[in-house]
């Protein structure tokens, strides 16, 4: 069950740029400008829910991948000292179903027909083409990834960002590796907000 899970978990970023939904927040009481150095959060309740869906080797990844990201934007990870921020991540999957009806056009029907001869409309006997409707049912999961930055001072959030979307069943780990990295960076291009 935890192999499927992740298997899930690691098609998250298949859908493209196009399916996913993304989303911040922040308190804009805080300077963010002045952020330079960061640190890892302490294992919680946010990142400890998050491990039933992913192996060490996948949490190593995202952590890695978060990392990558912030220094490539200049911001220095400490290991001790003082810090700006603390930087922390979670994940969420949940069962959903999708209902959707459309027409049907191509369903033989009772109801009116076309007969032999120019001009001739009438009620027929019997099935002729008509429009009805079809309803499917799909199951799927919806995987969140959550990067939280929150104040070493209070230990509080202050800034999220947040992607979501549907999970596709499959995918190779080059792939995962790839799409992990894309969709951290596109939540991580928000941070620091923009004035």
């Amino acid at each position: 069950m935890k192999y499927s899970i992740l298997v899930f978990f690691c098609t998250f970023f298949m859908g493209g740029c196009s399916s996913l939904s993304l989303s911040t927040d922040y308190d804009n009481s805080i300077d963010f400008s002045t952020f330079k150095t960061y640190r890892w959060h302490t294992e919680n309740e946010h990142n400890t829910a998050s491990l039933k869906y992913l192996n060490n080797i996948l949490d190593q990844r995202i952590r890695s991948t978060i990392d990558q990201e912030l220094q490539i934007n200049h911001f220095i990870k400490k290991e001790d000292g003082a810090v700006d921020f603390w930087v922390n991540y979670s994940v969420v999957i949940e069962d959903k179903t999708d209902i959707r009806t459309y027409n049907n056009y191509n369903g033989l029907y009772p109801g009116y027909s076309y007969r032999a001869g120019y001009g001739y409309y009438g009620r027929g006997i019997g099935a002729a083409y008509g429009v009805g409707s079809e309803t499917q049912i799909t199951q799927y999961k919806q995987g969140t990834l959550i990067i939280d930055i929150i104040s070493p001072k209070t230990d509080q959030l202050i800034w999220r960002g947040a992607a979501d979307g549907r999970l596709p069943k499959n995918a190779n780990r080059e792939e995962s590796d790839k799409l992990v990295h894309q969709y951290v960076t596109k939540i991580l291009s928000n941070f620091p907000p923009k004035e």
